[in-house]
């Protein structure tokens, strides 16, 4: 209401701190096309710039924040993005996480998709949701397709590592674990 009021009376000013303001609460293609229609779209890179470098210092972790780093190409910022917040990776969202992984692998990001992957099934796992350990079960097979491809885990668990921790942990889920070996 607020963004056609300054419109409608011609204020500039107050709309483009609106929009400012809007971008940065959510980042996304539209709030910025929102933003540059009124700054002018030769201001792309300067704004663009400015707000990937305000996104790496963030402390806490946004899907929006990620999908907007690759859909405007910046695919080493959003890799280097998900790899500092890996710990606040929730598996609940997977319908973001999900999107994010398949980018990622598609960009060839094996060890940001690892950790994706992994958040995803720990969730499954955790919530013991039977109904989705076709999902877990998939994503525990492509861990151990992608682990062959990552060759420095930084300072990640090695798949091994991770795979006997949540044996460690999960390996009661009988009916989990005897589908994972019959796929296998």
């Amino acid at each position: 209401l607020l963004e056609e009021i300054y419109q409608k009376q011609g204020d500039s000013k107050k709309l483009t701190e609106l929009l400012i303001q809007k971008f940065r609460s959510y980042h996304s293609t539209d709030t910025l096309q929102a933003l540059l229609d009124v700054i002018g779209h030769d201001k792309r890179d300067e704004v663009v710039a400015d707000e990937v470098k305000v996104i790496l210092k963030a402390d806490r972790f946004r899907e929006s924040d990620a999908e907007f780093l690759i859909s405007i190409g910046k695919i080493v910022e959003a890799e280097l993005y998900l790899l500092e917040r890996a710990e606040q990776l929730d598996g609940n969202h997977y319908g973001s996480l999900l999107s994010l992984a398949e980018t990622m692998e598609a960009e060839n990001r094996h060890l940001v998709t690892s950790l994706i992957y992994r958040s995803l099934l720990i969730s499954i796992l955790e919530r013991g949701y039977t109904k989705a350990y076709p999902h877990g079960i998939r994503y525990l097979k492509k861990l151990d397709k992608l682990a062959t491809s990552v060759a420095d885990w930084t300072e990640f668990n090695h798949h091994e590592a991770f795979q006997a921790q949540i044996i460690e942990g999960h390996g009661r889920k009988r009916s989990f674990w005897s589908k994972y070996e019959v796929k296998t």
